[in-house]
């Protein structure tokens, strides 16, 4: 689904030394016919002005592709706009934008100068000498706007590998701390492939499965490990986090692992929790502690007493993971696929139960 990432197809951009190597060798080829009752100036200046005209010709359409092939940020939907502000800078990438587009204005400018003097020139020498200076002077401009057009290729680079996401969608959105098994649960119940291991911060971004059901799709989102602490000092990954269930969520699944071999307590994990709920007051919120088969009774006695009736579930093993999904699909507006939303809980209790045999 990444096409939905409104930056996914913005075409390859060109760094400012390869515009004009570029723009260079178009306009070196180009020959123009003419005919031979016209003497040898009239056909070099008819020959240099139409280099001129190419090397302009290229160098703009270049500089535009840059600009006008990027996805306009305002009228992006908040979810994207805010990855962008959180990943690049939106301020930044605007007056790069804008810095690579008013580099058009003085290039005519110098092409219509130029040319002007071309037709008055005589001397297929001095028609050179012109040629040669219109097309120096053209790529010093391209040159002083490189560090723009550098920044706005780094940033389609990295915008690029976002997630294609249906803000319309129904969409549920996991979230926790690191490690607790977010994304062992989001492979086992949808198309998603997130790296699974058994270290913090394994998923550097927000990854996308999908349901579909009756022609419907239900987004399932992992979001990278949310740390307990104020916003201002949450790094780009947590704020990426965020912004899934800010603008994403109907419904937040929220894993905790009373085991604590996520590496961090079961106090910790409901502080995060009320945060969450806090920011949130008005997505459904499913609880669920994971790795219950690992945990110490005495360490899920507690967790159950802070938090009950959460769900227990063992995400590797597929334990309970259908009663979480059931709880989590109720909570979305989905009454005309009921049938589909049973069909798929069965499949999924079948898929753990012929893992397990």
């Amino acid at each position: 689904m990444r096409k939905l990432n409104p930056f996914a197809n913005i075409p390859t951009l060109m760094r400012a030394d390869a515009i004009i190597e570029f723009a260079h060798r178009k306009s070196k080829k180009l020959s123009r016919k003419s005919s031979l009752r016209i003497t040898r100036q009239q056909r070099a200046k008819i020959r240099e002005i139409a280099r001129v005209q190419e090397f302009v010709k290229q160098v703009k359409t270049k500089l535009k592709i840059a600009v006008e092939d990027f996805p306009s940020l305002d009228q992006l939907h908040p979810f994207y706009r805010e990855l962008a502000e959180i990943i690049v800078g939106t301020d930044k990438l605007k007056q790069s934008l804008g810095s690579v587009y008013n580099c058009i204005p003085p290039i005519n400018a110098i092409a219509d100068d130029h040319i002007e003097a071309l037709k008055l020139a005589e001397d297929p020498r001095k028609m050179k000498r012109l040629r040669s200076a219109a097309k120096g002077r053209i790529a010093s401009i391209v040159r002083g706007t490189a560090e723009n057009l550098e920044f706005i290729i780094e940033a389609k680079s990295k915008l690029a590998r976002l997630p294609g996401v249906s803000p319309l969608s129904p969409t549920l959105v996991c979230a926790g701390f690191p490690n607790v098994g977010k994304s062992t649960l989001v492979r086992g119940v949808s198309t998603a492939t997130p790296e699974i291991a058994y270290y913090p911060f394994t998923t550097k971004e927000v990854i996308v499965g999908h349901l579909t059901m009756q022609g419907h799709q239900i987004q399932i989102v992992d979001t990278p490990g949310i740390l307990d602490r104020p916003m201002s000092d949450r790094n780009e990954i947590e704020r990426e986090a965020i912004a899934a269930l800010k603008y994403l969520a109907q419904v937040i699944v929220f894993l905790l692992d009373p085991s604590e071999a996520c590496g961090w307590s079961i106090d910790e994990q409901i502080n995060l929790y009320n945060e969450v709920r806090r920011m949130f007051p008005l997505s459904p919120i499913i609880i669920a502690f994971n790795k219950v088969d690992i945990t110490p009774p005495d360490h899920l006695e507690i967790a159950r007493e802070k938090l009950p009736g959460a769900i227990e579930i063992v995400a590797t093993e597929g334990e309970g993971v259908d009663v979480l999904m059931k709880a989590a699909l109720d909570e979305i507006d989905v009454e005309p696929m009921q049938q589909e939303i049973d069909e798929y809980l069965e499949s999924l209790r079948e898929k753990w139960s012929g893992s397990r045999d």
